[in-house]
């Protein structure tokens, strides 16, 4: 494969500039990280951020022009070959020889990688080729670039998508936002046909109906369900099977909380809330494990019986209860740090892939 590119020393390091589709990155590169090798450099990848910049890539506009940097360590730099065609101001240009096999390392850009390789449409990103570094200096040159990034506020960004977003991204971002709330409606409504929450969903918001929790409600908690990318990217009736599978393992986990007129924080606006909050956690862990069966779920969840003992209103919750969106955000973030718990057990038990 014959790229153009230009040549120059930085710092004494030979790079490359150059662009390549997104699906030729992801087929001539590699990422270093832990969930490969334990000797990795780099986190395991993030479905939920490569689940988003695929969307973004496939539906809108929105430009993508960070470069990519590869690498391309010291046993693989001599299958390159460069033509230099000439030279201005201490830049050569040229073309470069490379191979079509994997050949290169991603240090730094591995959800768009991922992105690309996943997504339909495929683009033309900018690439800066390292040449020559072994993997000590690659895991350096990752961890200044990520440690000197500061990201923009989140204020910032959505006054500047008001202000200088094409009419196409904003109608995508709008038109998102009500399929989202379409989606927490239909799970509430699987929901309350097929799982323990069978005939215990208020829909009309009629007082008397000894119903444990109303529509709104639900739909509430299932905010970071439906906005979370990964899970919304997922065939519907996978989404559907996935929020079934989470409540048949609660159920499972604590039969007493959730069982008929049991009157636990579980069946109330707070314990719904944050068991929708720690979904999205097990289902993005059992995808990493490859394993979203009722049994895995239950066995992420199992640590969390410490914390939430029976979802008992005089049991360990007592003291959050009451507290609003912060004691529900501090309690989902406390079982989100004991079912992380129980995910790194289980991928340690899991048997290394080489890199």
């Amino acid at each position: 494969m014959e790229v153009r590119a230009h040549k120059f020393l930085h710092q004494g390091q030979e790079i490359f500039l150059t662009v390549l589709s997104g699906k030729t990155i992801a087929q001539i590169s590699d990422v270093d990280s832990v969930d490969k090798d334990p000797k990795g450099y780099q986190r395991p990848p993030n479905s939920r951020r490569i689940a988003e910049l695929k969307v973004f890539i496939e539906m809108t506009e929105g430009l993508v022009p960070g470069a990519i940097l590869l690498n391309v360590r010291p046993e693989k730099a001599g299958e390159l070959h460069f033509s230099k065609l000439g030279e201005f101001d201490g830049v050569e240009f040229g073309t470069v020889e490379l191979p079509s096999e994997k050949f290169a390392w991603a240090m730094d850009g591995q959800h768009r990688v991922r992105a690309f390789e996943a997504a339909t449409k495929d683009i033309l990103v900018p690439v800066v080729l390292t040449v020559g570094m072994d993997r000590p200096k690659e895991a350096e040159t990752f961890n200044i670039v990520n440690s000197k990034q500061k990201n923009v506020s989140a204020s910032l960004r959505y006054y500047d998508l008001a202000r200088y977003a094409s009419q196409e991204v904003k109608q995508w971002a709008e038109g998102d936002k009500e399929q989202r709330h379409d989606l927490a409606y239909a799970i509430v409504v699987d929901l309350s046909q097929n799982t323990v929450w069978k005939d215990r969903i208020n829909f009309t918001g009629v007082r008397g109906m000894k119903r444990a929790i109303n529509l709104k409600g639900f739909m509430d908690a299932l905010d970071n369900v439906v906005r979370d990318e990964w899970f919304f990217t997922r065939p519907h009736t996978q989404r559907l099977q996935l929020m079934r599978t989470f409540w048949s393992a609660m159920s499972m986990n604590w039969p007493v909380a959730l069982s008929p007129n049991s009157g636990s924080i579980l069946t109330k606006t707070f314990g719904v809330h944050v068991a929708c909050g720690i979904a999205i956690s097990v289902f993005h862990y059992c995808d990493q494990l490859n394993d979203s069966s009722e049994e895995m779920m239950m066995k992420l969840l199992e640590p969390t019986e410490g914390i939430v003992g029976n979802w008992d209103a005089e049991g360990p919750l007592s003291p959050y209860i009451g507290g609003g969106r912060r004691n529900v955000g501090l309690v989902t973030e406390l079982l989100r740090g004991e079912i992380r718990k129980g995910f790194e057990e289980s991928l340690s038990k899991q048997p290394v892939q080489p890199a």
